[in-house]
């Protein structure tokens, strides 16, 4: 019965490399405005790892999984006058480690969508809106005195949440290479958690309203058509002063091992002064099935 499971499963695997290696899955759906006059690059993905350790005496081991759910979708629709660009970024996962348990380890909402108008060349001014939360509630883990579990709630869906509007002029010199520099608002909605409260006021505020400057900048190559790199650099400073600055720089290199399935090495930097007075770091390698929707 498990060998014949196995063949049917290989089959099926077969057929979809075979399908895929065409195009994306949904291809023939994309709209004729995006067909015409633009691009769409919408990739979902799902990575497992797996260690499960029973009596095994040879060395020290841990048991444990991971799993992670992702949609990345770039959509551009180009017209005489303006590009209009919409990007979606979502993920979840979580891990559980034997005398641990589980607990979530991405949880990323990213929501951002730019018109740039075609005034000049390569220079184009442009406006723009972000959004960008967490889909379920983040914890902070701690211990009783008699070594019980303690699971306090630190965040969770709009607690924070963030919307920035922007209008300013980008360099934009090829489709592998854009940098913008923009007037920006900033706003943080926070009703319980005090990510938007002033620690200076008595007030308990729910609502902080950011004026400053941003910048961003991306760049993607294909290295081959197997292997490609892309990065992005976002900075924002508050008009408060130059010590109320936030960033982030995310960096992926994706290779293609077959039709369906990809290896993955990410890392990223962030500064948030109101997170944390120190940087943070996220490394990570992935192994999982791919699906190209477009």
């Amino acid at each position: 019965m498990k060998k014949s499971l196995f063949a049917i499963a290989c089959a099926a695997l077969v057929s979809a490399s075979t399908a895929f290696a065409e195009g994306g899955m949904f291809e023939g759906y994309l709209p004729e405005c995006l067909k015409e006059k633009g691009s769409a690059d919408v990739v979902a993905a799902f990575k497992y790892t797996r260690m499960d350790f029973h009596n095994w005496k040879q060395e020290s081991g841990t048991s444990s999984s991971t799993w992670l759910v992702t949609f990345d979708a770039d959509l551009k629709a180009h017209w005489s006058v303006a590009d209009w660009r919409n990007k979606v970024n979502l993920e979840y996962g979580h891990t559980w480690t034997d005398g641990f348990g589980s607990r979530k380890s991405v949880d990323k909402i990213f929501i951002e969508s730019i018109a740039d108008f075609h005034a000049f060349e390569l220079f184009k001014p442009y406006i723009g809106a972000r959004f960008e939360t967490q889909f379920a509630r983040g914890y902070e883990y701690s211990e009783d005195e008699d070594g019980n579990e303690i699971k306090t709630t630190i965040s969770k869906f709009m607690d924070p949440g963030y919307v920035t509007q922007m209008a300013g002029i980008g360099y934009f010199p090829n489709d592998n290479f854009s940098t913008r520099l923009a007037f920006a608002n900033r706003m943080t909605v926070s009703n319980k958690y005090h990510y938007a409260d002033d620690p200076d006021t008595e007030k308990f505020e729910k609502f902080k309203d950011e004026p400053g400057l941003e910048s961003v900048t991306e760049f993607k190559y294909s290295i081959t058509d197997l292997v490609s790199f892309k990065s992005r650099l976002w900075a924002f400073i508050n008009f408060k002063g130059f010590d109320e600055i936030d960033g982030k720089w995310e960096n992926l290199l994706s290779v293609t091992l077959s039709p369906l399935f990809e290896l993955q090495v990410g890392y990223d930097i962030a500064y948030d002064k109101d997170l944390d007075q120190d940087s943070q770091h996220k490394n990570m390698v992935l192994l999982g099935v791919t699906w190209r929707w477009f």
